[in-house]
């Protein structure tokens, strides 16, 4: 059998039900595995445990001669992510999806203006929204103007790359299967061409994983930024991170939904602190980050994933 399954670009299978790219040997006929069928029609929620390694993804897209579209959403945005977008050595976008979700105060420029700057990018930053059709056609019109005939789609997983290449398919009114989106990680297993017409075919990858809180959590609805002012030697409690704030400052969550948010008022031992220099943004991946307006000393536990920057809605970005 040389069919791949379209939902998540692996090699159909008959004989082994246990290893992925299975399909029963009376549905030769299928477009798509048993694991994706079963995504797709009943919401399975199984992760994957072997996912391609962000390393061999690069190398293979590096090998080859096309235009690469990066997608990361906006609460994504950190170093880490920044790095292996930089690791892509062939012409490329940073495209910042999910634009729906993010505060209608933040603008486009101004954080396009700070990515610049702060993690000194060259290629072109654009935003787009797959849910509400947001400069969709901007970004098809780019393409066709910068005459680019194939790109590959890569971006960490739940970035929002198959959902933009149904997007796509939608818009160009294309009777071909759809490929497989869930809120679980590694949907995408292997790469998969989709011809969308005769002068543009795009190649979605599996998805990057990074260490981080939360892979499955999905953002449907426009964050809402909350504030605390928080008083010297006052907790936060968002989940089961704690974060003691040394001095008196105002500070702004900008966080995936659904996570439990408190301030805590019992006695609790800390064993780690970090320094946070006047307006800056502490990154806690897979939930977000934090806005800090003072300088202070964080006490914490169970802060493993984070990064500290500058401020993304710093002063000299405007």
């Amino acid at each position: 059998m040389n069919k791949i399954c379209y939902g998540c670009g692996l090699k159909l299978q008959s004989e082994f039900s246990d290893k992925l790219g299975f399909i029963p040997q009376n549905k030769s006929d299928a477009s798509y595995c048993q694991r994706c069928f079963k995504i797709i029609n009943y919401g399975e929620n199984k992760i994957n445990n072997v996912p391609k390694e962000t390393k061999k993804i690069i190398k293979e897209i590096n090998n080859d001669d096309k235009f690469v579209i990066f997608l990361t959403d906006f609460l994504s945005l950190n170093a880490e992510v920044i790095d292996i977008f930089k690791s892509i050595k062939k012409d490329k976008l940073l495209l910042i999806s999910k634009y729906d979700i993010v505060p209608k105060s933040i603008k486009e420029k101004k954080i396009i203006k700070y990515l610049k700057n702060y993690y000194l990018i060259e290629s072109d930053i654009k935003f787009i929204s797959s849910k509400k059709n947001y400069k969709i056609d901007e970004l098809i019109n780019y393409l066709y103007k910068r005459k680019i005939n194939y790109t590959y789609i890569v971006g960490l997983s739940n970035s929002g790359k198959s959902s933009l290449i149904n997007k796509l398919i939608d818009i160009n009114k294309l009777k071909l299967n759809k490929v497989t989106t869930s809120n679980i990680p590694n949907t995408t297993l292997d790469f998969i061409r989709v011809k969308l017409n005769d002068n543009l075919t795009i190649i979605d990858s599996p998805g990057f994983l990074i260490n981080s809180y939360y892979n499955d959590k999905v953002i449907k609805k426009r964050i809402k930024p909350i504030t605390y002012q928080m008083e010297k030697n006052e907790t936060l409690k968002i989940d089961d991170v704690y974060l003691n704030f040394s001095e008196n400052t105002s500070v702004t969550l900008y966080l995936v939904n659904d996570l439990n948010i408190k301030k805590y008022y019992h006695n609790i031992n800390f064993n780690d602190e970090i320094n946070i220099e006047n307006n800056s943004d502490l990154i806690i991946k897979g939930m977000g980050f934090i806005n800090i307006k003072n300088k202070c000393t964080i006490k914490y536990n169970n802060l493993l994933n984070f990064e500290i920057r500058e401020s993304i809605f710093g002063v000299k970005y405007e």
